[in-house]
């Protein structure tokens, strides 16, 4: 019997594994296609981790999982498009950091604000106890990240 409901369980977490990634890309790939800002979903997270505060090129590659010249094409677009600019290291002479200008943080910012509207929109469709499951399952993919990031350290 227990054999049984563990087998049942661990089923439902190999699903549930393999659907939150391709629900997370989905949802990525449907913004993209209706925001007004032309962007790749690279470009987005690299604005993302830049309005933290400015990062070195292999900082910016290792986030992204991508390679340095991958990301060095990618911030020379942005820095083309006004949205990203280079600086000196105050730390390392040597270095340059890249940092958001305030285009930048512009376009992120109304990236953000349609990412909510697009979903807004939809989940105000959704029934009370539907948006409570939502929120739920925010907090709860909230502590695996955590969990996930601190594996990584």
């Amino acid at each position: 019997m227990q054999s049984a409901r563990t087998d049942r369980r661990s089923s439902h977490l190999d699903e549930i594994a393999e659907g939150l990634p391709q629900r997370s890309s989905e949802l990525s790939r449907l913004f993209l296609t209706r925001t007004t800002v032309c962007v790749s979903r690279t470009e987005v997270g690299v604005l993302r981790v830049l309005r933290a505060g400015p990062r070195r090129i292999t900082e910016l590659a290792a986030e992204e999982r991508v390679t340095q010249p991958a990301i060095t094409l990618l911030v020379n677009r942005l820095a083309e498009r006004g949205w990203v600019q280079r600086v000196p290291d105050p730390t390392d002479g040597r270095a340059v950091l890249v940092s958001l200008t305030p285009a930048g943080l512009e376009v992120f910012e109304r990236l953000r604000a349609e990412y909510r509207a697009l979903l807004h929109e939809e989940m105000a469709a959704l029934d009370d106890g539907e948006v409570a499951t939502l929120a739920e399952a925010v907090a709860i993919l909230d502590k695996l990240i955590d969990r996930l990031k601190e594996r990584e350290t």
